[in-house]
């Protein structure tokens, strides 16, 4: 096999590929988003784990060895890129703070709790006095919760006063554009600079050796892209999101296959700066959205309490996967 064809194949398998794993979700998250959504969960902390490991087991070093006598920087550019989206997302917040609502907090908590007084009701969100230790825990009495108009209570079925000494609470609706736009913009820089490294090889086998590796573990990635996707945006977005994550790779091997002979150290460290970046933006959207969320909306139905334990394991499964991957790659 020429070069050439080989690096087409690569843009074509990389490309495709993508494609199909970021829209597979698509078809099982809509259909079961009500009636199996624990594993839906479960799904997207799997996709959380897998998405920690590839920021903290494989883009963190890669960039440390990428700087080279710079290395003692790749853990301060990889901060930045953290602190960059952090701060993209309060922007956010401040510009569309007076007009968005905080919609999960409408619907599952109060800013008021009506307490009744007369002789014959109980007082709502009153804690009972009862040995808990001799786990003789007593029904929870609901509490009524008013929106802001006072014409509709919500009540909260089932939900032990006990179980949670703080508020679990969905991150705000407002922050949910900037996570997916920092998302796909990480994964699809990320995907950029390996289809990069393929673009600049000089040989068919080493084209097709780096595309098997490159496959194993951008597929997994770019189905929990899209499960992240599918749980949070309309179809519209989410496929825009899948076409432009698929296309770093595409524009990578490219772009790599026409400057294969420009080759400097500058291009090298911004590459590195870059790569560096992308992975502090996904460790950003996977602690400070996925899992927070995730969390939060199975705290509040505490009739399920093993819902936390599941999606714990979840998370460790995905990452510990994504670990074994990277490491057997590396050690090839």
């Amino acid at each position: 096999m020429e070069l050439l064809e080989s690096k087409i194949l690569a843009c074509s398998t990389l490309g495709i590929g993508s494609i199909f794993v970021g829209l597979l979700p698509i078809c099982f998250t809509h259909n079961n988003r009500n009636q199996s959504p624990l594993v839906l969960s479960c799904l997207l902390c799997f996709g959380g784990g897998v998405l920690l490991s590839t920021s903290l087991t494989h883009m963190l070093p890669e960039n440390r060895e990428k700087l080279k006598e710079y290395g003692h920087f790749a853990e301060i550019i990889f901060c930045i890129g953290f602190f960059l989206l952090y701060i993209i997302d309060e922007i956010v917040h401040f510009i569309y703070g007076g007009t968005h609502d905080h919609s999960i907090l409408n619907k599952r908590h109060s800013y008021e709790v009506t307490r009744r007084h007369s002789s014959h009701e109980r007082h709502y969100g009153a804690t009972e006095n009862t040995a808990l230790w001799k786990g003789q825990q007593p029904p929870y009495n609901p509490a009524f919760y008013k929106t802001k108009s006072d014409s509709v209570l919500f009540l909260e079925d089932n939900a032990p006063s006990q179980l949670c000494h703080v508020a679990h609470q969905e991150p705000c609706e407002s922050s949910v554009p900037t996570i997916n736009i920092g998302l796909v913009i990480a994964l699809t820089l990320h995907s950029l600079l390996e289809g990069l490294v393929v673009g600049l090889e000089s040989t068919p086998s080493k084209v097709l050796l780096l595309l098997g590796a490159i496959c194993s573990h951008k597929f997994v990635v770019g189905f929990c892209l899209g499960l992240e996707l599918a749980s949070s945006t309309s179809v519209c977005r989410h496929i825009i999101g899948i076409f432009v994550f698929a296309s770093g790779s595409v524009a990578g091997i490219a772009l790599g296959a026409f400057v294969s002979n420009v080759h400097n150290t500058v291009s090298d460290i911004l590459m590195a700066v870059l790569q560096g970046m992308a992975g502090g933006t996904l460790l950003y959207v996977t602690l400070s959205e996925i899992v927070p969320r995730e969390r939060a909306r199975w705290h509040q139905q505490h009739e399920k309490r093993s819902a936390g334990i599941y999606q714990f394991f979840s998370i460790v499964l995905g990452f510990i996967i994504m670990t074994i991957m990277t490491q057997y790659l590396d050690a090839d």
